[in-house]
């Protein structure tokens, strides 16, 4: 039986509003360091740190609050076939998917899609 060492993550930049989208792989997340991902723009919109592999730290930067947000997940909820949706306990907003790669593609284009619907509507 083969089994998927990486997890989808996808979360906005709080700095440009850039959507980042990236395949992680949990080898990655080895030696109990911290691992960064950065937008296009070179701000980090997001570092995991894991000290096990079977308990993971998601630190992000919220585009809604402006702060640091720290979630806690054990391996399997994160390997799991679903996608977690991680949002700002100050606004409810949802500032990050993390999860099964390809669910987490789908999430994220039907929620850039949907906010482009809803921007376009309010222009009229």
């Amino acid at each position: 039986m083969l089994f998927d060492t990486n997890i989808g993550a996808a979360v906005k930049c709080k700095h440009c509003g850039r959507l980042v989208v990236r395949d992680i792989s949990l080898f990655d997340l080895t030696g109990n360091r911290m691992h960064e991902e950065r937008c296009e723009c070179g701000k980090t919109v997001m570092r995991i740190k894991s000290s096990d592999c079977k308990t993971f730290r998601i630190f992000i930067n919220c585009i809604a609050c402006d702060k640091e947000h720290l979630f806690v997940f054990k391996s399997r909820q994160v390997l799991s076939e679903k996608v977690k949706i991680l949002g700002c306990p100050t606004s409810r907003l949802d500032i990050a998917f993390i999860g099964n790669r390809t669910l987490v593609r789908e999430v994220a284009v039907k929620q850039q899609k949907d906010l482009q619907e809803l921007i376009n509507v309010l222009e009229l």
